[in-house]
């Protein structure tokens, strides 16, 4: 864990634009629906590990972007879209949000349309918002975990520092899961 002064709470900036060398991660907005749903949100592949159901229309996502941009005002709202720079492709999503087990640590999550997978896109993401949240926002650990059955995320989380340090659970729509819960520091 990372020390943070005696005092000092984590800074609630909320999801500011971040750049690495191949990505943009910037706000959704509302307009970002119809190739938020094509590309990733309706894809049961991409979701199936999610902790939310494919979405059943472009609609149904445009309506989750509208809640969002309202969540953008409040500081402790952590959600990019992730964008590739060389020609401003949507290619999916990050975020943050409190972890399940109520420790007050924040769970980065993440889902990439699957024409994106394996090509380090998720790595350079995921190490951008933990830079981001440790040095920015303050944060002194965060947690992660991922399906037994999605290997592939774990080895995303290992390059960005992540390290296991118990099993755990989580719910996929509705369904409690195993998962190996890691921490970073």
């Amino acid at each position: 864990m990372r020390d943070v002064p005696r005092g000092r709470r984590p800074a609630m900036h909320g999801t500011l634009p971040l750049a690495t060398p191949r990505l943009l991660l910037r706000r959704f907005s509302p307009a970002d629906a119809p190739a938020m749903y094509t590309v990733w949100a309706g894809d049961a592949a991409v979701t199936r590990f999610l902790r939310w159901q494919p979405h059943k229309s472009a609609a149904e996502t445009r309506s989750l972007l509208e809640a969002w941009a309202a969540q953008y005002a409040c500081g402790g709202f952590y959600n990019w879209a992730v964008v590739r720079r060389a020609d401003g492709m949507l290619m999916g999503a990050i975020g943050a949000v409190p972890a399940e087990d109520g420790a007050g640590l924040l769970e980065p999550g993440y889902a990439l349309g699957r024409r994106y997978w394996g090509q380090g896109y998720a790595t350079e993401a995921l190490a951008a918002v933990v830079r981001y949240l440790f040095e920015s926002e303050g944060q002194a650990a965060l947690a992660c975990c991922h399906a037994h059955e999605n290997p592939a995320s774990g080895r995303v989380m290992k390059k960005c520092g992540f390290r296991p340090v118990c099993n755990g659970v989580y719910t996929i729509n509705t369904t409690v899961r195993p998962c190996p819960a890691a921490i970073t520091c």
